[in-house]
């Protein structure tokens, strides 16, 4: 979406209706039964009827009667929280964190209490306050990824050289850069929730509506709510939502980016050999040097990782491989069908760019997945470190794939239309259906 366009987006009344929605207004009244929480304003339906005098208790009993209508403003403009997250708060999960985990234990060791008092500049407004006290009570591992994303943030920015508003401003997007997140389907913070189309509409959103609810907020505006609208965008014009290319992005953007990919595979368990062999896949998307940046820190403690040994098959990673190879191969026999001009056609070419830059990635590391049979016979009985690194890869190619595909849908809404038979439309609504089908699987 052209920046323009986002630029023009203001708080309307679906905007409104996506933020109140009765997940977050169910959400905002649980809070009311443990916090001290008051209305500071009279709370009004859209028709300007009084639904909630100023100065009322609000607790969960609120909730029905709240849902039955459409209310004129978001419901958290017009309470107000005691005792919730404060910039207090952040900085005491901050210094938890550091101290339970000995990586950053190490990351900060040079700087004293540089970091944290860096932090304690962080403000947060009631609105804000009240919306990071909901994430840390009904979505502890996304308050969990906010502080860890905003530490990371931190110590690549600290290695950067930027000045101390700057590492300030870093760190505000950082913990903020996913507060939007309360306003979507709060399923998708289920790691074992299959996520429909509409659930990756969603997604592929949230960096705008993170955007807005910021820019509202003069504090926040411009210089850190863009940081946030930035956080999913990649140097070669993959992300989102404006698929901005390198020079597009701004440096802290770019950080943010680095800083929430490593938190979130040091959240699924990825130890350091894991991220950087994913990290291995994904060149020309993110900044090289905030990757290493990152990653060098991690390796110095690599010691302190839980290096349980998992089990890796030849078996299951060869069906991995194999699953990549063919997904692969039948987009180039699609491909081949294709006349010239269809081949130039921009959501064809982007597709076919991607699968090529995969594909070279996994021969850069040394998988060609059509020369499997010579690659296992030249390992002989040398296969554990192998098999370790190629999960990791294999993984990568699985995911990057998926995305490949999630962003042709996201681009081509006519995908589930009916097409004529042999048509372009035909060859590519049935490659992306096979391919989610055989990943799913």
């Amino acid at each position: 979406m052209p920046e323009d366009n986002i630029a023009e987006i203001s708080f309307n009344n679906e905007l409104i209706d996506k933020i109140n929605s009765d997940d977050y207004i169910k959400a905002v009244t649980e809070l009311g039964d443990t916090k001290e929480m008051v209305t500071s304003e009279d709370v009004m339906t859209r028709t300007l009827h009084k639904l909630v005098s100023k100065g009322t208790q609000i607790d969960s009993s609120f909730y029905d009667k709240l849902i039955q209508h459409k209310l004129l403003k978001p419901l958290d403009r017009s309470v107000i929280i005691s005792n919730g997250i404060n910039t207090d708060s952040l900085v005491a999960e901050a210094m938890t964190m550091m101290n339970r985990d000995k990586r950053f234990n190490y990351m900060f060791m040079k700087y004293g209490d540089l970091p944290l008092q860096l932090m304690r500049n962080v403000h947060l407004e009631n609105q804000i306050s009240l919306k990071i006290t909901i994430i840390k009570q009904a979505m502890p591992r996304l308050f969990k990824h906010m502080i860890q994303t905003a530490l990371l943030a931190l110590y690549i920015g600290l290695k950067d050289g930027l000045k101390n508003k700057e590492l300030i401003q870093l760190i505000t997007a950082s913990i903020l850069h996913d507060i939007s997140e309360l306003h979507i389907n709060p399923d998708l913070q289920n790691p074992e929730y299959k996520m429909s189309d509409e659930d990756w509409t969603q997604v592929y959103a949230h960096p705008i509506v993170s955007f807005l609810i910021l820019r509202e907020f003069p504090v926040y505006n411009t210089s850190i709510s863009n940081i946030v609208l930035e956080h999913h965008e990649k140097l070669d014009g993959s992300g989102y939502p404006r698929g901005k290319l390198v020079d597009e992005i701004s440096k802290a953007g770019q950080i943010l980016a680095v800083a929430d990919t490593i938190s979130a595979l040091l959240e699924k368990g990825c130890l350091c050999d894991e991220i950087e062999a994913k990290i291995s896949m994904n060149q020309g998307q993110y900044n090289t040097k905030y990757l290493y940046t990152v990653i060098s820190a991690l390796k110095s403690t690599a010691h302190y990782e839980d290096t349980e040994t998992k089990a890796y098959t030849l078996k299951r990673v060869d069906e991995k491989l194999g699953l990549v190879g063919k997904i692969i191969q039948e987009w180039h026999d699609i491909f081949h069908k294709l006349t010239e001009q269809q081949k130039n056609q921009l959501l064809i070419d982007t597709i076919n760019k991607r699968i090529k830059y995969i594909q070279m990635q996994l021969i850069g590391s040394g998988l060609d997945t059509e020369q499997l049979d010579q690659i296992y016979i030249l390992l002989g009985e040398e296969t554990g470190e192998w098999l370790h690194d190629t999960n990791s890869i294999s993984n990568e190619a699985i995911f990057q794939l998926s995305t490949t595909v999630k962003e042709a849908k996201r681009n081509w809404p006519e995908y589930n239309a009916p097409h004529k038979a042999r048509s372009l439309g035909e060859y590519l609504s049935t490659w992306m259906s096979d391919t989610e089908q055989c990943i799913n699987s």
